[in-house]
Order: C-alpha cells, then structure tokens, then sequence
C-alpha cells in the first residue's frame, strides 16, 4: 500500500514539470511574436510611427489568441453550482466546463462517452445487463451521480441511475456540460452525491437553421441526426431528432457462469446490440417555456441476469418528460422562477436468464438428501413490467438583498408511483420449479413516495476577492424519512488571475424502488428499513491563469461515507441476498488539470486524478483506479482541417474482497479525430478511430466467471452533416 501511495507522488512533480515546461513554450512564443514586430528606426517620427504600428500588431496579436481557457472555463459562467450564473473562480463547488467546441474536436459520439475527459471519472460496463455505471472519486455506481438535462432531474426512481438511458445520448445538441464533481445534495438532493451533471441543450440562437448528420461506424453503427432551432418574434423553437443503431461489440465470452455444461453457450459471442429514438423540443415565448424529451431503447443481454450467455433477451425501456416553468425578475432584485414537471419511466424487460435446455439442482426437493435437478427446454424465462410516473413541482427565489449579496430559497414537492407491476414467467418464483408461462406474483411491490423539500442559500460577495456561499436543504421521504444537507464555501481570489476555494459539503444517496421493494425474487430481497446512504466532503482548491495562453487547477478532496448499501447474505437463508446498510468508506485524492492555449483552436490539455478508497478493514474499494489522466492535443493548422489527439490512462483496478483473482492491469485508450470543414459551404465530414493503437483491455467480470469481460478494439466512425 505505501508503495502504490509514493508512486502517486512521484507522478504528481512529473505533471506538474508538464504544465512548467508548456507555459515556458507558450511564455517564449509570445516573444518571439514581440521581437519579430520590432525595428529600430533612424529618426524620430519613423519610429513613433513604427511603435505605432507595433502596438496595432499586438492588439490584432492578442485578439487572435484566446483569452478562455476552454478546458476550464476559467472565464466561463456556470448555473449548476448555485442555480443561477457564477463564474467559475468563485463558484462553491469543484466544476469542470466541457464545451460544444471541444465536444465535436474529440469526436465522441455518446454523452457517457464523454465523460471519461473529466478528471476522476471512469466508465466501466456491468457484465450482467451491460449497464454502463462511471467510478468517480473511488466510488462505483451510476446511482451516486445526479443526471440533468437543462436543469431538469432524470434519475429513474426504480433502480437511482440514469446511465441506461442516456449512456447514448447524442452529442450533436449538446451545448455543453457542467460537472460537479462532490456532493451537491444542498442544492439539488437526492443523488447528488459524488458528482452532478448538466447537460445544456443548443438553444435557437446557437442553431440557427437546421443541422442534419449521418454516420456509419464499426459493429454496423448508423446514427441519423436533425437539430433545429429558429427565432420567429419573440417565439423561440430548438429541438433534435436522433436514431442510432447498432449491433454492437461481438467479444468471445470464453467461459460463462454455466461452463463447462453442455447446455452453455459458451464459448459465445456478448449481446450488445442497441437501438434508440430521442425527440427533444422546446419552445420559449417571453419568460415562459416548454420542454419535452422521448427516449425510446432497445438492447440485448450483454451477457445476461445469471452470467450465462443467451439470445432471447430484450430490455425495452420508454421515458418521457414535460416541463414548463417561467422566469420573471420584479424591480431588478427579485426574481421567480416556478415550474410544474411529469415524468414517465415504462420498463418491459423480458429476460432469459438461463438458455434453452439449461438444467439446475433445486436442492432436496423430495426430503431425501439427494439433490433434485430439473430442466428448462426453453430457458429460465420470465417478463417483467413496471411503471414509474412523476409529478412535481419546485418554485425558487432569487433575492438580491444588497449589492453583492443574493438570497436563494425555494420549496420542491415530488409525487412518484410505481404502477403497472406485471411478471410473467414459465417458472415458480419461489421454488423454480418449471410451468407454463404465464402470471407470475409480481417482482416489486406498487407503491408511492412523497418528497418535499425546501432549501435556502446566501451568496454573498463580501469582498471584490472575497465569496462566501451557505447553503442547507431538508428532503423529506414519506418511506424512510428525512435527510438534511449543509454545505459551505469560500472562494478567495488572493492575487490577479488567482483563486483559492475552502468547501464543505453534505449528500445524500436515496435508496431506490429496486433496493427497497423487490418481492417474490428467489436470488434477492428487498429491505423497507434501508437508511440512506450519506457522505461527508471536505475540499481545497487553487486554481490559476498563468497567462492568456495557460490556465490550471488543482484540488484535495476528503470523502467520509456512511451506511453505503450493499447486498449480504441473509442469515436465515444463505441461498438469499438482501439489500442491507453495511459499511462505511473513506477516499481521498488529488485531482490536477492545465489547458494550454497555444493560439486559436490549437490547444493541449491534460488532467491527472489520484484516488485512494478504503472501507472500514482498510480494504481497497472495488474496481476503483489510484490513478486516472488524459492528455490530449487539438491542432488546427489549416483553416479546412483540424485534428484531436486524446489519450485516456487507467491505473491497476482492485477487485472485490473475495475475489482470489489479480489485480485488472493498466491501460490506455488512444483516440484520434479529424474534421475537414470549409471544402462546400457549411458541410462538414469528420472520422474518428476509438483506440487507435488496438488495446487489449477489460472490464471487471464477477467471481463466477474465470475472465474478464473483454472491451472494444480499434474501431471507426465517420460521420458527415450539412447546416442549412
């Protein structure tokens, strides 16, 4: 252990020797440019007029550099960290800013994909349903990270995440994205807990028109894209079409949890094929808008409930939201912003959990110490459905008391119902013994959750360098009760271009439908008596802009968790698992990152994240990387061409305490993408190569299974769009 700490160490200097030498380059360059615009005249006037013409040559010089950090935008104003626009420098939360400029140079085509740029995450895929989940800040689970879309909250009540749906989500109407990384529970609530993400849909001023792109890819991938957005009066309409299909990674599958039975599929391929419709609309008029987004998704087993390879599953899964809202500011000081929302989540999962002619002991059925075995000619089958319907609404407040000073409170009221519960089956739920498909008891019970909350924050700018932020929200659970949330921070800019940032902070992590109300299951059991998970932060962060040329940031984070929720094996049946508080965990970890603006559109930047997780027996947490970075390099040196270098490095992954197994090794994923723009009014042809030095890598597979699950190879996209 202390052997893995001195190395992070020693990685640190080195990265920070990398930001050192490229602000040297960007130092000198600037120069350089300076001496070349410099003579010495023989007279007087000549040489007012040559000074002269040397001060217009710096001005156009330094018009031409970008002033914004891009990676950081440390210039950049962001909503997510108190609900109303604060620049970077003073906001009181670790942010990270990824911009549409920077999302099409990189060339990925999916929001999950995405992320692994932010500094700390990670994005690893589940070998059951092939869920995609990210590790941040050393813990592991979609569940732990909030999800928004323009503010608005899509986390599913019944399983906490939103990965499976938006882990596709198209980029091409992507604003941008603002990331907390840390507990955001006081401002937000549930879920917030160790990051929160906005995604920030293109508006109609950022449209103008219609853009239209279509793309074919490796593992037969097509994606057809529309997003739209026009001005008429004082109406404005933005919105997006999106298809995407795909067969998707064929890996081998060596053995599975049924090897080496005869009835196992293996060796076989994985099921990852997927297809997916997004409808997104919305429409302002003065202070009042709507929105609505559809999502639409189809995807096989991956691998399957059980480990074991089968053909016949599909998980369908239908969202919808509706929101609108108004914004109105009374005498320059108060400001309204009420809105009404519904959601609806709809799951038909049918799902094979074992294949065709699969045979398993049912233990001693007869009383007669001998192992009973039956078999399933058609598979362990079973179809469930469920429905989960959302009314809300939250009124905020904005209130500038003095200069300087804003006051924000607000009440948030959440109805949840999880309805239409439906299984069906061709096996006993309690026993397995086989029977013709039909009803089955349901597999999660009906219910209906409460929530209100009401919170308060004062931001406060004490000084020109000086801000203090307070806030605490209560949320209030009509099934397990209540969860208040403090949160503090001190954002000092204590020299030009300079900023210190002192934070704490309070989250909390809800249990979700699935963890408190599956029934009638003979693997897993719900607990009504879960608690909340809960986390306490402590950070400091320093960030500086060196330059118009280098921006950096680097913080130190403390996490201390509590009551995390697991499954155990029950106590009155070994053969049962039951969702159970058990544990707490601690994590701390350096997060480090430099852009550097060489001149327009010509960047580098990099981050490096260490993070060290344990729980209560000292014990490394699960699938977690000490050491995580990207380093990447984006180059237009042609007005018609611009080219991006990413590299994405993952550290040794621990794997779960009773897993005799080693260690995952280390990896890196090198990609590369180039635009070619300008050639035919605004068409634009891009193509981008996904792990272009063909890197074996894996993600963790369970206990159950002797080999990881097998990760893409070099694969290709090439796509092509048209603004009209």
């Amino acid at each position: 252990m202390a052997k893995r700490i001195i190395r992070g160490k020693f990685l640190f200097p080195v990265f920070l020797s990398l930001s050192i030498l490229f602000i040297d380059i960007a130092f000198h360059s600037s120069e350089i440019h300076a001496e070349d615009t410099e003579t010495t005249p023989p007279i007087a006037t000549t040489f007012r007029s040559k000074e002269k013409h040397t001060r217009d040559m710096k001005v156009a010089l330094e018009e031409e550099i970008s002033t914004e950090a891009i990676w950081f935008g440390f210039d950049e104003e962001v909503a997510i960290a108190t609900r109303h626009e604060t620049p970077v420098g003073k906001a009181p939360s670790i942010v990270t800013v990824i911009t549409a400029e920077e999302i099409k140079n990189l060339g990925y085509r999916t929001f999950v994909e995405l992320l692994r740029v932010a500094p700390g995450f990670e994005i690893l895929k589940s070998g059951d349903f092939g869920g995609v989940f990210p590790t941040v800040r050393g813990l592991t689970g979609s569940e732990h990270v909030r999800i928004m879309i323009n503010g608005h909250f899509v986390n599913s009540p019944f399983g906490g995440a939103a990965f499976i749906l938006f882990d596709d989500f198209p980029v091409e109407n992507i604003k941008k994205i603002e990331i907390i990384r840390g507990p955001g529970s006081a401002v937000y609530g549930e879920n917030a807990f160790s990051a929160t993400i906005n995604i920030i849909t293109k508006d109609a001023k950022d449209v103008d028109g219609v853009r239209v792109s279509s793309g074919y890819g490796s593992f037969d991938t097509y994606e057809e894209n529309i997003v739209f957005g026009r001005t008429y009066g004082k109406v404005n309409i933005s919105g997006m079409a999106h298809y995407r299909q795909t067969t998707g990674f064929d890996g081998i599958v060596e053995e599975d949890s049924l090897s080496p039975a005869p009835f196992s599929q293996a060796p076989g391929k994985i099921q990852d094929g997927r297809q997916e419709y997004d409808l997104n609309l919305r429409v302002t008029y003065k202070d009042i808008y709507v929105e609505g987004l559809y999502i639409n998704k189809n995807q096989g087993p991956f691998i399957g409930p059980q480990f074991a390879l089968n053909d016949e599953t599909d998980l369908e899964s239908n969202y919808v939201f509706v929101e609108t809202g108004y914004k109105k500011t009374f005498h320059e000081k108060f400001t309204l912003k009420p809105r009404v929302y519904y959601d609806q989540f709809d799951n038909n999962y049918y799902v094979e959990s074992l294949p065709e002619g699969a045979t398993v002991p049912l233990g001693d059925v007869n009383g007669d110490g001998i192992p009973d075995f039956v078999t399933y000619p058609d598979g362990l089958i079973g179809n469930g459905i469920a429905t989960q319907k959302i009314v809300g609404t939250e009124i905020p407040f904005d209130y500038e008391l003095f200069d300087g000073n804003v006051l924000t409170w607000g009440f948030e009221y959440r109805l949840i119902n999880q309805t239409n519960v439906h299984f069906s089956s061709n096996f006993d739920t309690v026993t397995l013994a086989p029977k013709d498909f039909s009803e089955s008891p349901d597999f999660i019970k009906e219910t209906t959750r409460r929530i209100w909350a009401v919170y308060m924050q004062d931001t406060w700018d004490i000084t020109d360098t000086l801000n203090l932020t307070l806030g605490v929200r209560h949320d209030q659970y009509s099934d397990f009760g209540g969860q208040t949330s403090p949160r503090a921070g001190l954002a000092w800019a204590f020299m030009k271009d300079a900023a210190l940032k002192l934070l704490y902070g309070e989250a909390f992590r809800a249990p979700n439908f699935v963890e408190l109300f599956t029934d009638n299951n003979p693997a897993i059991q719900g607990n009504g008596d879960l608690d909340p998970e809960k986390i306490k932060t402590y950070e400091i962060g320093l960030s500086y802009q060196f330059n118009k040329h280098v921006t950096s940031s680097m913080n130190y984070f403390y996490n201390d968790i509590e009551d995390l929720i697991v499954l155990r094996d029950m106590e009155s049946n070994q053969n049962i698992r039951q969702y159970e508080n058990f544990g707490n965990a601690r994590v701390q970890g350096i997060e480090a990152e430099t852009k550097v603006n060489i001149i327009k559109d010509n960047y580098v930047f990099m981050n490096y994240s260490f993070q060290h997780s344990e729980d209560n027996d000292g014990n490394d947490l699960p699938f977690v990387a000490k050491h995580k970075g990207n380093f990447g390099v984006n180059v237009h040196y042609w007005k018609y061409i611009n080219t991006n270098l990413s590299t994405f490095v993952s550290g040794r992954r621990s794997r779960e305490g009773d897993d005799p197994r080693s260690d995952l090794p280390a990896y890196a994923l090198l990609n590369l993408s180039v635009i070619g723009k300008g050639f035919f009014k605004t068409m634009e042809v891009q193509g981008t190569v996904f792990n272009l030095l063909d890197k074996d890598y894996s993600d963790p597979g369970p206990i159950s299974i002797p080999d990881d699950f097998p990760r893409p190879e070099r694969t290709f996209f090439v796509g092509l769009s048209y603004q009209f």
